[in-house]
This record gives C-alpha cells, structure tokens and sequence, in this order.
C-alpha cells in the first residue's frame, strides 16, 4: 500500500471519529460508502486498523482509544499542531480537487494571483543552512522593481499571503513571495540570526511588525449575527469571549493596534464597534468620518 493510501487512510479515521465514537466495523461501513475510499482501496484489516491508530497518535499527536463496554473507538486527545493540520487540510483539498476533475465541475476557486509558494522550497533550503538569497523585489506602494540580497529568517503565513522575513541592509524586513522574482540561492553563508518569530508576531495582527504601537487590551462590540462569524474564525489568537446577549457579542484582545490591524476593524463598517482603548476608538472614528467625508 503506497503511503499517500496510508495517510488518506488516517485522515479518514480521524474525520470518522470526530463525528462520533464507531466500531471498527462502522469505520468499514463509513468507508464501503465512500467512493473515494472505495477507488483509493482504504478498507483494511483489524491487525493494519490497529497499527494505524498507533501511527495517528504518533504523527498527529491525536489519541483514539477502544471504549471495550460499547465495543467502539473514540478520539481522547485531539491535540494537532498547526503544522498537522495544515498538512490533512491541504491534503483534503488536493483530494477534493482530484474528485472534482472526475465528477464534474463542483469545485469553484476564487480567481486570485499565484501566492509565490514556487519559492518556498528554495527559501527553506537557504533558511535552514544560512545561506543569504538574491532577488529581484516589486515594491507595492509604487511596482518599482530593486534588487535585493537578504539574510533569510523565515517564512510566515498572513491574511492568505505567504511572507519571507529576512535582514536586509541589517534591519528585519518582510517580503511578499509573489512579489519576488528570480530567486538566486548564493553559496555565501551567514551567522544564524538572533530572531524569535513566534515571540515577535505574537502580539501582533497580520505581518506588520516592529512598530512603535505596543500591546495593549482591545475591547470589541459586534453585532450578534457578525460576532457569531468572529466567533468561529477568531481575529486573533488572544481572543476571549467577554459578553453575550441579544444585542451583542463581546471579545477582548491582547494586541498591537498596527494599520493591518485597523484596517481590518475598519472592514467590518457598523458591524463593530471598539470599546477600549479610548485612543484606538478616536483613531477608528476618525478614519470612518473621513471616509463619510468623501462622499461629500
């Protein structure tokens, strides 16, 4: 059985037990049903059923154990790390999208420009072994093309966009992977840079990052109905539930109020309103009633 059998296999198992508990003979059943199953060849014995649920807790740090008085396997810990589950969610779509080619057109794709990921392998080679990478670079304010040679740190993923973060010129820069051009990794080495991505984005929105705004306590009013959709898609990881009615959905944040962030307040028109602080409040008003202005 080929590994792509395997892991398609494990995905299914997991999606399957997420639903509800099932018997190693449900499991089956679900899977005897499943087109996608059947043409993948995914219905296994017990004995490879077992040796799987071993490697689903050691890949995906995802515990399914056997409830012996109902005769049926239940997920325990769901713990999956980010890099796990992106790994089943782009699988699941690879796959979603094999199926539609040979169902029909089913599948509908929002028209967008290539996200630069052609340059991620490359990047990574060059991050991991401190190589310092050319290339050419369209700046977005103005298209103006420059050439650059930069330090790689690492690669980051912000509002659907993918990101390099590097030294350049000695200050810490991001870049747009499509708007890079003509990637040259050199054999020039470098000293690994001294530079915690994870600690310096944590308290930021988006990718805009070493501003002189810090951190504080945002306080957010939505509409109920738009406060449901923050809710499941949260805005940032901080955020916590505050208040609940019929009028409204409350959260707070823990977050640098930077322009990406603003601009996404801003986004949402009278579905949000900011509470606190009073100095982010007047900076969104301000901005709504230049907009207003215009239409003047």
């Amino acid at each position: 059985m080929s590994v792509r059998q395997t892991i398609k296999r494990h995905f299914k198992i997991i999606s399957l037990l997420r639903t509800r508990p099932m018997s190693f003979e449900e499991l089956q059943d679900e899977m005897s049903n499943d087109p996608d199953s059947i043409e993948e060849n995914l219905l296994t014995s017990q004995r490879t059923f077992q040796r799987d649920l071993q490697d689903i807790e050691s890949i995906y740090g995802i515990i399914i154990r056997s409830d012996r008085s109902h005769n049926r396997y239940e997920i325990l810990e769901d713990y999956e790390d980010d890099h796990s589950q992106r790994l089943r969610e782009n699988f699941e779509i690879l796959n979603a999208i094999r199926l539609s080619k040979s169902l029909g057109n089913h599948l509908i794709f929002e028209k967008r420009k290539s996200l630069g990921t052609e340059h991620m392998a490359g990047l990574l080679h060059a991050i991991q072994n401190h190589l310092k990478v050319s290339f050419s670079y369209y700046k977005f304010w103005d298209e103006s093309l420059s050439s650059r040679t930069v330090k790689p740190i690492a690669l980051k993923e912000a509002r659907n966009r993918w990101y390099l973060i590097a030294v350049d010129e000695e200050t810490i820069k991001n870049f747009a992977l499509d708007r890079i051009k003509g990637l040259t990794i050199t054999p020039s080495k470098f000293t690994p840079v001294p530079y915690n991505v994870h600690k310096e984005f944590k308290d930021s929105f988006g990718i805009i990052n070493g501003t002189d705004e810090e951190p504080v306590k945002v306080v957010l009013s939505f509409t109920p109905r738009e406060g449901r959709y923050v809710e499941s898609l949260p805005l940032h990881h901080s955020q916590e539930l505050v208040l609940r009615n019929e009028d409204e959905i409350r959260f707070s944040y823990f977050i640098r109020p930077t322009y990406d962030f603003r601009m996404e307040l801003l986004s949402y028109g009278d579905q949000v309103k900011v509470l606190e602080p009073e100095s982010l409040k007047k900076t969104i008003k301000a901005q709504l009633q230049k907009a207003l202005n215009s239409y003047k």
